[in-house]
């Protein structure tokens, strides 16, 4: 197994520390007694999460470790640490004065279930397609993962990282779904062409 993939895994088991470090925090805050040391234990294992993301990233890039596994373990990973964020903070509104509001996640479900729809339709249909992440999708990752980090500081610049994160999943969403709708013209354009350009067939057949 390749470096990259042991970090890989690492921080999928990262996941269940980080949820358990916030349930403790939020545990002690309904008692009464907030023990922050819970709270920023929870920051720095989403941050040291979120770093090794880079890290494994560039050795499968840069130093020939890149795997099917790899392929699939990565952004696994990635959605399951952020949607954990999103679920602790946004829809269990544990431990932050200034929780996500809940539209968030529900926005970032959504998108995900629509990319997930399209490359299933794209699949039953036989059509190939190269998606290329755009820099609005890139971008609303960043402030989703920079809103996680707002949100366990319990800082007040939360919402508006929220905010940000979500009107360019948004537009993220109608370029991918522009750029589907025009895979299916060319294809449904090309088939035509192919059918007419077979061998063995004749005019008037």
């Amino acid at each position: 197994m390749t470096t990259a993939n042991k970090i890989t895994i690492g921080r999928l088991l990262m996941i269940p520390l980080f949820i358990a470090a916030m349930l403790y925090y939020e545990a002690s805050r309904r008692a009464g007694v907030p023990e922050e040391f819970w709270r920023y234990t929870a920051f720095a294992i989403f941050t040291l999460a979120s770093l090794s993301d880079a890290v494994d990233g560039y050795l499968a890039r840069h130093c020939g470790q890149a795997t099917r596994l790899g392929a699939i373990l990565d952004p696994l990973a990635d959605k399951l640490l952020l949607f954990s964020a999103l679920m602790v903070l946004a829809i269990a509104r544990i431990g932050s004065d200034y929780p996500f509001p809940l539209w968030f996640p529900i926005i970032l479900i959504t998108r995900d279930a629509l990319l997930i729809l399209g490359f299933s339709v794209f699949h039953m249909l036989n059509v190939k397609v190269d998606v290329k992440p755009h820099w609005t999708g890139k971008l609303s990752t960043l402030f989703t993962f920079t809103a996680v980090c707002s949100g366990l500081l319990q800082l007040p610049t939360t919402f508006a990282l929220c905010a940000a994160g979500a009107a360019l999943a948004v537009a993220a969403t109608i370029v991918y779904v522009q750029t589907a709708v025009q895979v299916l013209g060319e294809s449904d354009a090309v088939r035509p062409t192919e059918a007419t350009s077979a061998p063995g067939t004749k005019k008037g057949e």
